[in-house]
C-alpha cells in the first residue's frame, strides 16, 4: 500500500527539474501526452516554469486518489480486528473490479477509436498541406511568367517611348510633307516614301507585339488569381478539418479523464483488497506464533513413532533416503515466495498454486509426524481453521512430516489441503508418495499448497528426532519475527528458502 502511494507521488514529482517557481500563466494541461513529452527528461530552460506548473497540476489531479488510499490505510487495524467481515466483502470488491475493468476496456476502445479519427484527420490535414504547397509552387511559377512577360512589355514600351520622344524632338506637324518636298527627283521621292512606310510598318509591328504581350499577361494574371482562389479554398477546408479534429480531441480528453477516474476506482478497490489480504496474513502469522506446539495429541504421536521404531520402520529411512528433491505439486506455479508477500509482510513458505484436487507429493523419504483434517476445502481470508484439529492456525488441512534428502534431515509443513485428503500420522513416505491434495482450506484466498522446509541437521538423527519430537510445528526454527533463516547464517534448526530447491 505504502509503495503504491509513494509510486503515485513519485509519478507526479518526477517531472520537476528545478525548485518550485511562481506560475504567472495557466496553460491548458489537459493534453497530458504533449506535456509529458515536453516535461520529461531534459527540459528546455524556457519550459521549466510551465513544467513545474504541470507537475503541480498532476499532483492536484492525484490528491483525491491519494486521499482515498490513505483512508483505506487508516482502516488497517480495524480490518484486523474484524477480519472475517472485511474478508467477506472481497468477493464484492472483485466483482466491482471486474465491472470496472469491462468499463475501462470499453473506454479504451472509445479512446482508440477517437485516436484513429484524429489520425485520419491529421492525414487529411497533411494532404491538404501538400495540396497548398503545390498550389504555392504553381502560384510562384505563374508569378514568374507574369514577371517575365512584364519585363518584355516594359522593354517594348521603353522602345516606343524613346522613338516617340525622338520623333517629337526632330519632326514638326508636317514632317512628312517637308521630307517629301525635299526630294530632288522622282526616284528620290519614291525612296523617301518607301522609308517612311518602313518606319510606319515597324511602329505597327511593335505596337502589335506590345498588345499581344499585354493580352498574354492579363491571361496569366487571371490564371494566377484562379490558383490563389483555389489555395484559399484548400486552406479553408484545412481549417475546417482542424476544427473537427479539435472537437474530437476534446472528446478524446473527456474519455481519457473518465478512463483515469475508473482506473483510480480500480486502484482503490485493489488497495482495499490488499489491505484485507495483508491483515489476514499478518493475523495468521501472529496466531501461528502463539500456537507453535500441539499438545493435545503429542503423546499419541510419540507412541506411534515409538511403535514404528520398534518395528524397524524408522531406521530404514536414512538408508532409502532420496538423493534429490521431489517436486511436490507438478504443474503448479509460484504465487508467493519467501521471505515476504508483495505487500511486505513476512511469508515463510513457497505457495504452489494449482487447481483443487491436484495431488501433493512428499519431497523426500520419511514419515508423517502430524496430520490435521476437518476444515472445509474452501476457507477464506480470516478463516483460522486448523488449530482445532491439531494443526497450525489458518493452515487448514495440513501435514507435518520428517524427511532425509542428500543425507540431511528436514522438517516439512504442507498447508491448505483439500478436506479428507491429508495422509495419517505415522505414514511412511518414499520420495514422491502422495500426502494429500491441493485445496484452499483455512486462511486462503485461492487454491494452493503452502510448503515450508526446515533444516534439522544430519540425516542419521532421523529415528531419534521422530521419537522425541515435541510437537513444535516450526521444528525449532521459530515463527514471525523470531525465526531462524539459514541464509541469515543460522545453523540447524533453520528455515531454508524453498526457491533454492524448487526454483523460482
Amino acid at each position: 500500500m505504502k509503495r503504491l502511494m509513494n509510486a503515485l507521488t513519485a509519478l507526479s514529482l518526477c517531472m520537476l527539474t528545478v525548485g518550485t517557481m511562481p506560475v504567472h500563466a495557466e496553460p491548458d494541461y489537459t493534453d497530458t501526452d504533449y506535456w509529458d513529452d515536453k516535461c520529461t527528461g531534459q527540459v528546455a530552460s524556457g519550459d521549466k516554469e510551465a513544467c513545474n506548473a504541470y507537475a503541480e497540476y498532476m499532483n492536484s489531479q492525484r490528491e483525491n486518489l491519494q486521499s482515498r488510499l490513505a483512508e483505506i490505510e487508516s482502516q488497517r487495524n480495524a480490518i484486523k480486528q474484524d477480519l472475517e467481515t472485511y474478508a467477506a466483502q472481497i468477493d464484492g470488491y472483485q466483482a466491482q473490479i471486474d465491472e470496472l475493468q469491462v468499463l475501462i476496456d470499453s473506454k479504451q476502445g472509445e479512446i482508440d477509436a477517437k485516436q484513429a479519427e484524429i489520425n485520419a484527420k491529421q492525414a487529411e490535414i497533411d494532404n491538404k498541406q501538400i495540396e497548398i504547397d503545390n498550389k504555392q509552387k504553381e502560384i510562384d511559377a505563374k508569378q514568374k511568367e507574369i514577371d517575365d512577360t512584364q519585363a518584355e512589355v516594359d522593354s517594348i514600351e521603353d522602345k516606343i517611348k524613346t522613338r516617340m520622344k525622338n520623333s517629337q524632338a526632330s519632326m514638326r506637324f508636317n514632317k512628312y510633307l517637308d521630307i517629301l518636298m525635299g526630294a530632288t527627283s522622282f526616284e528620290d521621292f519614291l525612296r523617301i516614301i518607301t522609308g517612311i512606310s518602313s518606319i510606319a510598318k515597324y511602329d505597327k509591328t511593335t505596337m502589335d507585339e506590345l498588345m499581344r504581350l499585354i493580352e498574354k499577361m492579363n491571361i496569366q494574371k487571371a490564371q494566377l488569381l484562379t490558383v490563389k482562389e483555389e489555395m484559399e479554398r484548400v486552406k479553408e477546408e484545412m481549417e475546417a478539418v482542424k476544427a473537427e479534429m479539435e472537437v474530437i480531441r476534446a472528446e478524446l480528453q473527456t474519455q481519457q479523464n473518465e478512463l483515469v477516474a475508473r482506473q483510480d476506482d480500480v486502484i482503490v478497490l485493489q488497495a482495499q483488497v490488499q489491505v484485507v489480504v495483508d491483515a489476514a496474513k499478518e493475523k495468521e502469522a501472529e496466531f501461528r506464533s502463539q500456537s507453535a506446539q500441539i499438545a493435545a495429541n503429542i503423546s499419541s504421536i510419540n507412541a506411534t513413532m515409538a511403535a514404528l521404531a520398534a518395528a524397524g520402520e524408522l531406521e530404514n529411512i536414512p538408508r532409502i533416503a532420496s538423493s534429490g528433491w521431489y517436486f511436490p505439486v507438478p504443474g503448479a506455479y509460484r504465487s508467493a515466495g519467501t521471505w515476504a508477500y508483495p505487500g511486505g509482510y513476512e511469508h515463510l513458505g513457497y505457495d504452489f498454486a494449482a487447481p483443487v484436487g491436484t495431488t501433493i507429493y512428499s519431497i523426500g523419504s520419511g514419515v508423517v509426524l502430524s496430520s490435521a483434517n476437518g476444515c472445509s476445502t474452501y476457507g477464506g481470508l480470516g478463516q483460522m481453521c486448523g488449530y482445532q484439529f491439531g494443526g497450525a492456525y489458518g493452515g487448514g488441512n495440513q501435514v507435518h512430516y520428517l524427511v532425509v534428502v542428500n543425507g540431511s534431515l528436514y522438517g516439512v509443513a504442507a498447508y491448505h489441503m483439500q478436506l479428507n485428503s491429508p495422509v495419517a500420522s505415522g505414514t511412511i513416505l518414499a520420495a514422491g508418495t502422495p500426502i494429500g491434495q491441493v485445496g484452499s482450506s483455512g486462511n486462503s484466498s485461492g487454491p494452493h499448497c503452502h510448503i515450508e522446509i526446515i533444516y534439522l541437521g544430519d540425516g542419521s538423527n532421523f529415528e531419534n528426532y521422530a521419537k522425541t519430537w515435541n510437537g513444535d510445528l516450526a521444528f525449532g526454527a521459530g515463527w514471525q519475527g523470531s525465526n531462524r533463516k539459514c541464509d541469515a547464517g543460522y545453523g540447524a534448526p533453520c528455515r531454508i528458502r524453498p526457491e533454492t530447491v524448487f526454483g523460482y
